[in-house]
């Protein structure tokens, strides 16, 4: 894969990075994976996991690898609780309305 580096600033190698270790959530990646994966240094691969860790987004495994912590995951699971909400809504909202056509 061709190098990345000069067109992707740290915010979006960054990303790039987490939707990486989206696909090994329990296993992660090694540095030397990522960087082959996505064509980027070994070097702004090390300094953008490091800001990922930071801000709670990665974190690196006993086994030296990095993984994605619970936090992505969780924001997952909201977004999903938001959306079941959301159709439970709807749907007492569309039993209201056929409620009120059969009084019609």
């Amino acid at each position: 894969m061709a190098r990345q580096d000069n067109k992707d600033n740290a915010a979006m190698r960054a990303l790039r990075i987490a939707e990486l270790l989206f696909g090994r959530i329990l296993d992660g990646y090694s540095n030397k994976e990522i960087a082959d994966t996505l064509g980027y240094s070994a070097c702004n691969v090390s300094r953008d996991l490091e800001l990922l860790r930071q801000s709670g987004w990665a974190e690196k495994l006993d086994t030296g690898r990095w993984a994605l912590t619970t936090r992505p995951v969780a924001l997952m699971r909201k977004y999903q609780d938001y959306m079941a909400d959301l159709a439970a809504r709807r749907d007492a909202f569309d039993a209201r309305v056929q409620a009120q056509a059969k009084n019609l």
